[in-house]
């Protein structure tokens, strides 16, 4: 069969990703729909608080550039659900939403439920890191943090499950915060109580999304954290992402090298399957420098987007379907010839018999001694059949 070169307008700019579109021959392969793929993506907000609020226009404009159609936020009194109207009703976004006993009581929650309208709704998660400071030191609490957490879980729980099956409005489990997996074991009580155990899994020590390392790999938070609550239960990633202060210090990273790990990051939990990975988040917190807290946004403060927004947005274009087909399709084989370590491919299979495949290089591209981006060489991989013919992937 003859060669074919794939154009670099194929590529995902800044992703070190290749996704090709091809008619492929029935396999022993697995296919997954580029819809669940494109569904397990999401993004936190914070629309009733700055630098959204103000900026809600704007914001709504990235969110329908993105092709991220979840939006994790917490319900509070006074939130504007206006705003979680108009996304779902103008592009389709649907709201992950928090609930805490500090931000509403179980009969107000249901309330706004209903105000709102449970299709808008992609499910309800209980409390968000529970044993952190704030949670800790609010009158909500009651002095026992664990406690609280898990009585309000349950009081959730049973109230929504009144109302709506869980197929309609999934429960997703507290969390607690990524450094104390051991608090975790505090709220086992909570475990019958959750469709879907919530993690925050974020890659440590500005390691790369596929690392293996402890305290950095998606692997250590299923063990420390997921199964440790509820053995092998269905799992989020409800808060994950990378730092890109200027310049990088400590975990951080530069936003070129973010533009990288963030699709391969949504890429690589999806194939561990992770049911939804939401990055943390659509916009930096604020414009200081020196303040980590203020730039894990896909986009700048003032609303610019970052590399790893327009990364994010190419790759989930890519996945568009028409059919709309969700869940694991017929097999298909497309074989990588001649791929380096470390070459890792997932095969996409859209309602009308083409096939996609997303093939990385698990390779990191930050040196985190030097805190420096690392030029990654270029390498020729062959992909067959594609139409028929072996296809020439140079993979950035």
């Amino acid at each position: 069969m003859g060669a074919q070169q794939i154009s670099r307008r194929i590529f995902l700019q800044g992703a070190a990703a290749s996704v090709v579109t091809s008619r492929a021959r029935a396999g022993a392969g697995v296919a997954y729909s580029p819809a669940a793929f494109a569904a397990s993506a999401g993004v936190n907000t914070h629309l009733s608080s700055e630098p959204y609020a103000s900026q809600y226009m704007t914001v709504r404009e990235l969110l329908r550039a993105s092709g991220i159609r979840t939006v994790r936020d917490e319900l509070r009194r006074g939130n504007d659900l206006n705003r979680w109207r108009d996304l779902h009703d103008s592009f389709g976004i649907r709201s992950h939403l928090l609930v805490s006993p500090a931000t509403s009581t179980v009969a107000e929650m249901l309330s706004y439920i209903e105000a709102l309208g449970v299709e808008r709704v992609s499910a309800i998660e209980g409390q968000n890191e529970g044993d952190s400071d704030w949670f800790k030191s609010n009158a909500a609490s009651g002095g026992n943090w664990s406690k609280t957490v898990v009585d309000y879980q349950r009081s959730m729980f049973q109230a929504l499950r009144t109302r709506y099956p869980s197929d309609a409005l999934p429960i997703v489990s507290p969390t607690v915060l990524d450094w104390k997996p051991a608090d975790m074991r505090q709220l086992i009580a909570a475990a019958n109580f959750c469709d879907a155990v919530a993690i925050h899994s974020y890659a440590q020590h500005a390691e790369e999304p596929e690392t293996g390392a402890g305290y950095a790999a998606l692997s250590w938070y299923l063990h420390n954290l997921r199964d440790v609550f509820k053995p092998g239960a269905p799992v989020m990633a409800t808060e994950t992402g990378y730092n890109t202060m200027s310049p990088p210090a400590g975990s951080a990273i530069s936003e070129a090298a973010a533009a990288i790990y963030l699709p391969r990051l949504l890429l690589n939990n999806f194939a561990e399957g992770v049911q939804r990975t939401f990055i943390y988040e659509l916009m930096d917190g604020g414009a200081d420098h020196a303040n980590p807290e203020h730039h894990w946004g896909l986009v700048r403060h003032d609303g610019t987007p970052k590399p790893a927004f327009n990364a994010i947005a190419t790759l989930l274009g890519a996945m568009t379907d028409q059919t709309g087909s969700v869940g694991v399709m017929k097999p298909v084989t497309v074989h990588l010839r001649e791929a380096p370590p470390k070459t890792k491919s997932l095969e996409f299979r859209k309602g009308d018999g083409s096939t996609i495949v997303a093939v990385w290089r698990a390779e990191p591209c930050w040196d985190r001694a030097s805190a420096a981006y690392v030029e990654v060489p270029p390498v020729e991989v062959l992909a067959v059949p594609v139409s028929g013919k072996v296809v020439l992937l140079r993979l950035a």
